[in-house]
């Protein structure tokens, strides 16, 4: 370890100098802390990897034959997932980028249509309500109606879809109107879920 020179001996010169030399120190240490954040998250796309594989083998060797994966099952989200993965690409893209004017062009491409997620798909209801339906002006709150937002979900060997119901409430005294938000996703408006996008991009990078 280098010692600290006696900075009340240096003159004006040499004190610049020593500024310097501790910017650059500074600038080399951000630049081989950002390499290892790199390399962790290289390592922990390896392990969801590996953890995928291990469970596409067990269901492969153990599952019965209606829950190995269809050809049909393989191809359903293709379209509509890639819709999200240029989205993820675009937002891997403004990360790394150092905030330029071309990775905030980039960043703002035209949003294509979402597709509608198939009937036949085991659907999961979740619903998100108000924890209280008492209104802030002390009447009670009526139920009007809901919003249904759904998500692609997978897990090995199977695609399900989840949908996230959110009741409309209001207050017939003083039509305050009450509903709960959707929880944070990587794409909120995406189709894809966390797992399902963390599969993608397990597959597309790390495959």
């Amino acid at each position: 370890m280098n010692t600290l020179p006696d900075l009340s001996q240096l003159t004006h010169e040499q004190l610049l100098e020593f500024t310097r030399q501790l910017a650059m120190q500074h600038q080399q240490l951000a630049e081989d802390n950002q390499q290892l954040d790199t390399k962790v998250q290289h390592l922990s796309i390896l392990t969801q990897k590996y953890e995928h594989e291990l469970a596409l083998f067990k269901q492969h060797k153990f599952g019965s034959k209606n829950e190995h994966l269809t050809a049909k099952q393989i191809h359903l989200w293709d379209e509509a997932v890639e819709e999200d993965i240029a989205a993820v690409d675009l937002e891997l893209e403004r990360l790394n980028a150092d905030k330029t004017d071309a990775a905030t062009h980039k960043a703002k491409a035209n949003k294509p249509k979402r597709r509608l997620l198939p009937d036949h798909l085991h659907t999961i209801r979740i619903e998100h309500e108000p924890a209280s339906t008492q209104c802030s002006c002390g009447c009670q709150l009526r139920r009007i109606g809901e919003d249904i937002s759904e998500k692609l979900h997978f897990r090995p060997a199977q695609f399900y879809k989840e949908q996230h119901v959110r009741g409309k409430w209001v207050c017939d005294q003083c039509d305050t109107l009450t509903q709960q938000a959707m929880p944070a996703y990587v794409i909120d408006k995406g189709i894809a879920s966390p797992e399902l996008l963390s599969h993608v991009l397990v597959s597309k990078y790390a495959d």
